[in-house]
């Protein structure tokens, strides 16, 4: 579904719900994006994995985060071929200062930092991220998720409107068959995103895996 079909579609289950409270368009399409981005943060989709190719600065160890990427999702990364291993911003520090040549990455405050720093113009940087939910503003704008994760954004609007509403019961109903039973801040299991998340593992994966790359590119 588009923006529009997904409008349509939610406005079709606030009347089946004999919602009472009048609620504009702009509000409507609030609760489609929040519920969006819920759907993209429940769990690492493998269908988000996305890969960026950019190109090294000479004696430049910092770079910007791709825009289309979470905050701090990069999770491989080679430089001129050779793979970088991941640390934190802490650990990252202590190899720099220790002077160590070993080919570490971090993610910090909106960059990624790369050591040893780059010493070469134009030496290839591949990177692989997660992309964040896009947000939708126009009717034909398309969702960044395939069409089997509709319901689930579609259901969890609707729960917002019903809380709105302070129909709070029927708003965890519609929660819960979306993100199922769980500790919070976890996902949850049994709900219509858990059985999408399972069957993601049984396809197999769709981004790095061992020397293999994703054929999913942002360029």
């Amino acid at each position: 579904m588009n923006f529009s079909e997904l409008q349509q579609e939610l406005d079709n289950r606030i009347a089946a719900a004999k919602v009472s409270g009048f609620w504009t368009s702009a509000m409507k399409k609030e609760w489609i994006n929040k519920a969006g981005e819920r759907v993209c943060d429940f769990r690492r989709w493998k269908v988000l994995e996305l890969a960026k190719q950019t190109t090294t600065k000479p004696n430049w160890e910092y770079y910007d985060y791709p825009s289309k990427f979470k905050t701090n999702s990069i999770y491989y990364m080679e430089v001129d071929g050779n793979e970088h291993i991941e640390k934190s911003w802490d650990d990252y520090q202590a190899y720099k200062a220790a002077g160590s040549p070993d080919k570490i990455f971090a993610s910090y405050n909106g960059f990624y930092f790369i050591n040893p720093t780059p010493t070469e113009d134009g030496k290839e940087i591949l990177i692989f991220g997660i992309q964040k939910w896009t947000k939708l503003v126009n009717d034909a704008d398309e969702l960044i998720l395939p069409s089997e994760f509709d319901e689930a954004i579609i259901k969890l609007a609707l729960a917002i409107c019903l809380q709105k509403e302070r129909r709070y019961d029927e708003a965890i109903a519609e929660r819960t068959e979306v993100e199922g039973v769980g500790t919070p801040g976890e996902p949850g299991t049994g709900g219509l995103l858990w059985k999408l998340g399972e069957r993601e593992v049984d396809e197999g994966p769709k981004g790095y895996i061992g020397r293999a790359k994703s054929t999913r590119w942002m360029m």
